[in-house]
């Protein structure tokens, strides 16, 4: 098969469109826009699956050019043979293509080889042959080379027992079978280390631990896996596997020990000799490698979905805003923004003593009534306690409707101290710019939060134990998803967020910002080609996600790509409207048949696309911003009593459960044993949830919830 075949049969669709994802992929079409703007030639597939398409895409690519090395490798041994050939040819699934090379991979000279090169081929010829040649030990004593080291019938035998179990290994189809049965009926075992006197006591429960492996492999339970991983890294675990070893050696004595062997205590030895010297450590290696890869998986897709929800949390569009950057003995670090995020000024408060708090009071009241501030968010630090608090009453007494909220910090002081924030606040320290950047997420999450790297952000489970490159590509993914789906303003938008944008990197963001500073604002997307870096093909993948909110053409505050504009232009004429006019007006859009405007670069996906984006023009998929009202009078792990009912927003959702930011400077979890039938899959990030205190340790800060039964 080749790959557009082998794609067809993954993603189970049609062979045109799988040639046609192929020729995407080969022409780096990004996944957004063949998502948004090539839904006729892929048959409608979503985001999700054109990305599913290009993952296994490349995973074939780079699997055909493993079996042709791995066919040469084996010939240049002279092993190759037409069986073997085949087998190599029709594997599709690369840690089984591994099986079959493993046995013929370059290593340290085994003692098969060594005995070989003694002259114990023919001897070991004898001994797994059908015919009977005599009392072993006489056999042997005509083979001895003791120049070689081979200088007894005893070691000589040995010799040859090595050879014939090699031979054993190379011809072995039986992996599959060991690693179905381990996975199916093993164990794992987990024990404390003598020597390990560690303080972290993380790893308690698995001091004395067995699970079966079937259980573990299961993607709900996966997590406890990487925990047993890292207690190993760390010497604080010893883990091992049990498998049925006894059933497997019976497969292998049923397949290589004939009845008319004439040898057969020899064959025996030979078949035990490769399964517990060659065989079961491989064996042990994919069963790891399986628990590991089911583990990885589930991390990478946990954290994915955290982050995802968290880009995608609801934004306070076209408010000044105060951003606080809590600190007891350094201060509050203060920044004010106009709407559109942009920089005004900055100040400390300080708290310390009640003179000096009264004075921070009438400074932030005199800061909002300035500049008509509509929002304050207070970074989740050290002293937020009190910021919360100052920030709470100056709004309340300055008499106006003003947002006063909570603010993860999470990855704000990486933002801080990299190169993009000195680029954007050379003459400002990086508290101040933690302060901006705090008051930035609360405006527009998504355009604060892609300017640092998501490995910093605290949504996800054992994410430092996972292969860091695929999670740091499909973090990137995730990101560049939220940011096409919503799209950006060309106009203010910064360098960091236009290089999520399809089609666009670092360099051609920056020169959009150039050209604009350069240049003035953009009036229309066609000004895009004017830009240094866009040629046509960056212009097509990139210009229907980037927005014009007061320029010169309607339909450049749409999603609308321009490619279509012809189209639409057609229909206001049928219609006997105005493209202004046109742009949210059900009565018209719905009236519209999409079959008369079906061309040869439009199908009827695609028009019937241009016509919903045309009906809800202005479209942000984020919900509306709604505050979480933190219970009056309970500020710290200490006030909270049981079976207190409270508000919440959660922070983070791992496999375990759910955690809650209650307003009192801990998390507080909400177990999966308390989700209901649905676990995890209940709650998001974001998400403003009614919980009740089951119990609360201040020693160990540790909060356990559950939602409550009128939530």
């Amino acid at each position: 098969m080749n790959i557009e075949e082998l794609v067809a049969k993954a993603m189970d669709i049609k062979l045109i469109y799988a040639k046609k994802i192929v020729e995407f992929y080969n022409e780096k079409a990004t996944v957004p826009f063949v998502s948004r703007y090539r839904k006729d030639q892929t048959g409608g597939m979503d985001e999700m699956g054109i990305a599913a398409a290009y993952d296994a895409i490349k995973l074939y690519s780079e699997l055909f050019q493993r079996k042709e090395f791995v066919i040469e490798e084996i010939e240049k041994k002279g092993k190759l043979t037409d069986e073997l050939r085949e087998q190599i040819n029709a594997c599709w699934d690369p840690k089984r293509l591994e099986d079959i090379y493993l046995p013929y991979k370059e290593k340290r000279k085994t003692k098969a080889e060594k005995a070989k090169e003694a002259g114990l081929e023919p001897l070991a010829q004898i001994l797994s042959g059908y015919e009977y040649k005599g009392e072993e030990l006489v056999i042997a004593s005509r083979f001895l080379n003791p120049e070689k080291g081979y200088d007894s019938p005893e070691k000589a035998l040995e010799g040859a027992t090595y050879i014939t179990a090699q031979d054993v290994v190379e011809k072995n189809c039986l992996m599959e079978y060991f690693l179905d049965s381990a996975l199916k009926t093993g164990v794992i075992i987990s024990e404390k280390k003598k020597k390990y006197e560690g303080e972290d006591r993380r790893f308690e429960d698995y001091y004395e631990y067995t699970e079966k492996i079937a259980l573990l492999k299961l993607p709900k339970n996966s997590h406890r896996y990487l925990a047993l991983r890292r207690g190993e890294e760390l010497s604080a675990l010893s883990v091992k596997t049990e498998i049925d070893e006894e059933a497997h050696i019976s497969a292998l004595n049923e397949k290589y020990l004939k009845k008319e062997h004439a040898y057969k205590k020899y064959v025996k030895t030979a078949i035990e000799t490769a399964y517990y010297q060659y065989l079961r450590a491989p064996i042990d290696t994919r069963i790891h490698q399986e628990l590991f890869e089911t583990a990885q998986n589930e991390a990478i897709s946990v954290f994915s979905k955290n982050l995802e929800d968290l880009f995608m949390s609801p934004p306070i569009p076209y408010l000044n805003v105060i951003g606080m950057d809590p600190g007891i003995r350094t201060g509050i670090k203060t920044a004010i923004l106009d709407k559109d995020g942009k920089f005004i000024i900055n100040t400390v408060l300080h708290v310390r003593t009640p003179p000096e708090r009264e004075a921070s009071l009438d400074i932030l009241k005199k800061l909002i009534k300035k500049y008509n501030i509509g929002a304050i968010g207070v970074g989740t630090g050290t002293g937020s306690k009190e910021a919360f608090s100052l920030a709470n009453e100056a709004a309340e007494k300055c008499g106006e409707e003003i947002i006063t909220a909570l603010v993860d910090e999470a990855g704000a002081s990486v933002y801080s101290a990299s190169k993009t924030a000195r680029e954007e606040f050379p003459d400002l320290d990086l508290t101040v710019r933690g302060a901006i950047s705090i008051g930035r997420r609360l405006q527009n999450p998504l355009a604060e939060l892609v300017k640092v790297d998501p490995r910093s952000i605290g949504v996800g489970q054992y994410q430092h134990d996972v292969d860091q490159k695929r999670l740091k590509e499909e973090l990137e993914r995730i990101t560049e998803k939220c940011v096409n789906n919503i799209g950006v303003d060309l106009n203010t938008a910064s360098y960091s967020i236009l290089a999520k944008i399809s089609g666009l990197a670092e360099k051609t963001a920056k020169n959009i910002v150039k050209y604009r500073e350069e240049n003035g604002l953009f009036t229309n997307r066609e000004e895009l080609r004017q830009v240094k870096g866009i040629g046509p093909k960056t212009y097509e993948q990139c210009a229907g996600f980037l927005r014009i909110r007061e320029g010169n053409n309607y339909l450049d505050a749409t999603r609308v790509h321009p490619e279509a504009y012809e189209t639409i232009m057609q229909i206001a004429k049928d219609y006997e409207t105005s493209i202004k006019n046109l742009i949210g007006n059900k009565r018209v859009l719905e009236a519209i048949k999409p079959e008369k405007y079906i061309s040869d670069n439009l199908g009827k996906r695609y028009v019937e696309s241009l016509i919903e984006d045309l009906k809800y023009p202005a479209r942000d998929p984020r919900k509306k911003f709604r505050n979480v009202k933190f219970l009056e009078g309970v500020d710290s792990i200490e006030d909270l009593k049981p079976n207190m009912e409270m508000e919440g927003r959660i922070t983070n959702v791992t496999n375990f459960g759910a955690f809650i930011d209650i307003g009192v400077h801990q998390d507080g979890l909400c177990h999966i044993s308390q989700l209901g039938a649905k676990g995890i899959k209940s709650v998001k990030v974001g998400d403003i949830i009614k919980v009740k205190v089951i119990n609360a340790d201040p020693v160990k800060k540790r909060i356990s919830l559950t939602p409550a039964q009128n939530a």
